[in-house]
Formats: C-alpha cells, structure tokens, sequence
C-alpha cells in the first residue's frame, strides 16, 4: 500500500484540505479514526463535517486482510497493549488521520439547526489534513479558559466554541427525547513504564472534549442509518432491545429501597430511566442506581434488521465512525459507497447477517478480556493493602456474598459463609442479615473492613468487615 497520495487518487474526491479538520482522542491513542470540522453559517445553523479513515479504499472485500479482520471484528484495548484488527502499519499509519498528513477519508457533512435537527446532509469521498491532533484534555483546557493552551491553538479556538455551542444543542435534543446517559466512574489504570506495574488509579474523566467527540459521532451514525434505512439497502444496524418484563420488575424491586420506581411496564421509554438517572444524580447512592439500571438493560449487538436503539432513544443507529478498530463500520462505509456509486454490487443479507452475529460475538469477547486485564491489574494494585483496614461501601449482594467498593471504586467480595456467625441474604429488603446478633448490612452502608487477600487466580478481593468480629 502506497503511504502517500497520488492525484489519480483524488479524483471524485471532494478537496477539503485548506479547512481545518482536528481529530480529538485520548492521548495515547494512535489509531484516528475521525476528524471534525464546524462551521457557523449565515442562517445560524451549524455545518458538522465528520471524516472518517477510508479503510474501505484501502482494504478491499474478502482479500486476506479483510478476511482476517472480519475473524477479529475489532481491536482489543488491553491495559498495556493494543490487539489491533489491522496491522499497525494500517492503523496507525496509512489509515490513521495523523495531524499535518494527506488522508483519504469518507465524510458526512450535516447542516444541523439551533434544535439539533439534521436539515440537510451529504456523505462523500473526500481528503483532508488534519491541522492539530488534539487531546480531550487540551480541549477541556482550552473550554476551561487555559490562557496558555489558548494561545498555542489560537487559530481553532473559536471553531472549539462553536464545536462546544453545537453539542450542548445536540445533546440538549437528546436528552429531551430520553437518550439514557450513565454517569457511571469509569477506571483507568496508569502503568509505570518499566515494571508495568500499577502506578495509579484514575476515574476517567467525561469532560466537554470528551462530549463534543460522543455527540458529533451519534450525530453521523445516526444521519448515515437514516439514509441506509430510506434507500432500504442490506446493511448491518447497531441496535439495543427493549429490556425484559421480568428484568423491569426485578429492577423496580431494587430502585424501590432508594425511593424510585419504573412506573410504565407496558409502555417502556428510555425517558423513564433517564429521569431516575437525572433524580439521583448527586445522592450519595447515585453510582448504585446508575449500576442497577444498567445492569437491567440488554446489551446492545449488531443485526441487519433495523429495530432501533433503546438506550440512546433512536430510531435508526449503525456504527460508521471507526472503521479502523470495529469490522461493523467497515462494512457500513462498502453499503454507503454502494449507494453513492452505482457501480458497486450491493451486499448480500444472508452475508451480512453472518457477519454482524459473528462481529457481535467477538465484541462481547473483547470486552470481557479488556475488563479482565484491568481486573488483573486492580487485583495486582490491591497486594500492597493487604492486612490493611480500609473504608468500604456496600455495592451488592449474591446468596452467599456481600460485595463492596474501595474508594477507588475497586470492587471487593465478602464470601459470608466463611464467617462464624450465620448470615441470610434477605431478598426481599435485598440485605444480608446476621441470624443471631441481628447485624445487617444493607446497599450503601459504609464499612470498615480488613483486605484478607487479592487473588490472582480468582481475580477477587477478599476482605472480612469489622463488624463481623464478635
């Protein structure tokens, strides 16, 4: 693969390299998949430009590489390392929109008006040079009023006051037609360099940078599924189900001892879980209602029937904006292309829904190995408290466990049958009752407790609460 652009390339491809496209990711991240551009028209709605790597171009159907990233269907993000679906050569250079290089990319341009409604929109081919590759922490200091940072980017500091006006507009909408948004404390763990030992442990921060990237994404998924949805053309959906009956009233049991209730069964909206979510926001249980909620929701996969996203209370959802690191959007950028260019044969269904069980499978996968190589690492970081007292909060419960949280927010278990006292998990006040002295532990307690062990074997943390010497 040639690393740099001919002009043959360009061809049918519209110019946007004199505008001043940014990526904004994490600042370890090497793999941009995505570059934004906003713009304030005279009308006063708002010009959106997304562009996204054009792997399609580069990788073309069922050629080894394509085959091969169809069996990983994603990277995997583990603590110390990347799994990428493409060698790096791919992600991180060809394909990755790095900062003062010539990329060829496939952009949703959308007009969007002070309601966050999408009036107009245009997907094309095209190549950008991104000016600034920036980081959500020098976006967030910049929208801080960092004096410093403002002058270094001096010339894209009014397009982050507009990009910053533009995602409030949008999630404004969103959230008024009931889009569930968690604010659930995300870990990440900060490795020293030489040991890849656990140095500390961080909440992920959602700041405004963070927000703008989510809300302009949603924005292009969204516009792209609209479009796939009208022209009726076989493609795979990102879609999430209503939860279950049965979940909903287990659910409802639970949110009852913290005063909330999902009050319609028959007639659920993700509005009614946001409105719990927006209530308990700044409780002091706020985490453990957030936590039961989601935990009551299906997960969300891919299918290439267009059944709609609970969660994010949209009607048609697909995955178009990381067609470096996830298979789906790879295969949504062959469907688009098709619909723009006549010459391309159209995938078929029976195909496509091979591909999205396959890709939903491997994505659940990734997730479970990414969890437990942050786990591993926890359990690690957790060594050095053993024989400590610490102060816990009281997550959870199972028949025979309490489970509890760290001030880090790392998760700790009690196993209460190793106890000397009887225990009885009490299902229906959802505590854990000693028999004889009448102890109870109940959802946010807090306690103190002493770290008996962390178990890497187990990947758990054993502690014992004080309360429970007699």
């Amino acid at each position: 693969m040639p690393k740099t652009i001919s002009e043959e390339e360009l061809i049918g491809r519209k110019d946007l390299r004199d505008i001043y496209t940014i990526t904004i990711d994490g600042e370890d991240a090497k793999d941009l998949d995505d570059a934004v551009y906003v713009e304030k028209l005279e009308n006063g709605n708002y010009k959106l430009i997304v562009a996204i790597a054009d792997v399609s171009y580069y990788v073309k159907k069922d050629t080894v590489l394509d085959l091969e990233a169809r069996n990983r269907g994603n990277s995997v993000y583990l603590v110390d390392r990347v799994l990428p679906m493409f060698p790096k050569e791919i992600s991180n250079g060809i394909c990755s929109l790095n900062e003062k290089e010539e990329k060829l990319t496939f952009s949703c341009e959308m007009e969007i008006d002070l309601k966050g409604k999408v009036v107009n929109y245009e997907v094309y081919k095209s190549v950008i040079k991104s000016v600034h590759r920036m980081t959500y922490k020098a976006v967030n200091g910049i929208l801080d009023g960092d004096k410093d940072l403002i002058n270094e980017y001096s010339d894209i500091y009014e397009m982050l006051k507009q990009m910053l006006e533009l995602s409030k507009i949008l999630r404004a909408k969103k959230f008024t037609r009931g889009s569930i948004d968690f604010e659930l404390p995300e870990l990440k763990v900060v490795l020293d360099e030489e040991n890849n030992k656990v140095e500390e442990v961080l909440l992920r921060e959602r700041g405004e940078g963070e927000k703008i990237i989510e809300d302009f994404m949603i924005a292009a998924n969204e516009t792209v599924a609209e479009r796939i949805y009208w022209l009726e053309l076989a493609s795979i959906y990102r879609t999430h189900e209503k939860p279950d009956r049965e979940k909903i009233f287990k659910l409802n049991e639970m949110l009852a001892k913290f005063g909330y209730k999902i009050p319609n069964f028959d007639n659920l909206h993700p509005k009614q879980f946001q409105e719990i979510i927006e209530r308990s926001k700044n409780q002091e249980t706020s985490m453990l209602v957030h936590k039961t909620i989601l935990t009551s929701l299906k997960q969300a996969r891919y299918t290439v029937d267009d059944i709609g996203h609970f969660g994010l209370a949209s009607s048609h959802y697909t995955h178009f904006t990381s067609p470096i690191r996830r298979y789906a959007d790879l295969m949504v950028h062959r469907v688009l292309f098709s619909s723009i260019n006549n010459s391309i044969k159209q995938l078929k269904l029976s195909d496509l829904d091979e591909i999205a069980h396959h890709i939903s499978k491997t994505e659940r996968v990734a997730m479970k190995a990414e969890e437990e190589s942050v786990r591993i690492k926890l359990v690690e970081y957790m060594k050095k408290d053993v024989g400590k007292e610490l102060e816990l909060m009281v997550t959870g419960f199972a028949s025979r466990k309490v489970f509890f949280e760290t001030s880090e927010h790392i998760e700790c278990s009690w196993d209460v049958t190793t106890s000397n006292n009887f225990y009885d998990f009490d299902e229906e006040n959802y505590c854990m009752v000693d028999r004889h002295h009448g102890t109870v532990f109940s959802l946010g307690d807090k306690v103190n407790a002493l770290v008996e062990k962390a178990d890497l074997l187990t990947l758990e943390i054993a502690v014992v609460p004080l309360k429970d010497k007699y």
